[in-house]
């Protein structure tokens, strides 16, 4: 399985991957965010990632690295490197990862942005 072609929704804020055998997953930007390979994980022993205030996070670009799979990069300024399997783990542990982050969330540490920023016209 393959990936052949990537397409970014930013008004879904969804990343769709379609591979080689007509098969598709699909991740919402704040997910591949929070679960990035590579997140620091807390130190009691949980799996789920501490990122918190990534609801309204995007994704900027996609850059491919040969066989080493493609580098997201979020306009948080957070890039990380996803291997195809990497795409696959995410998408088969889907309701088992966001339920224990949703789980893990505080008032403090919530989905939501820590600053509201508001445009002056």
């Amino acid at each position: 399985m393959n990936i052949i072609q990537f397409t970014l929704s930013n008004q879904q804020q969804k990343l769709t991957l379609n591979f080689d055998d007509n098969s598709q997953l699909s991740y919402h930007f704040e997910y591949l965010r929070v679960f990035s390979p590579g997140e620091v994980k807390p130190k009691n022993g949980s799996s789920t990632p501490q990122v918190f205030h990534k609801k309204e996070v995007r994704l900027k670009s996609i850059e491919p690295l040969g066989k080493y799979g493609h580098r997201l990069i979020f306009n948080d300024q957070h890039s990380a490197i996803f291997s195809d399997n990497d795409f696959q783990m995410l998408y088969k542990n889907y309701d088992n990862n966001w339920q224990q982050y949703c789980e893990s969330l505080t008032k403090i540490q919530s989905r939501e942005a820590s600053i509201n920023f508001t445009e002056i016209k």
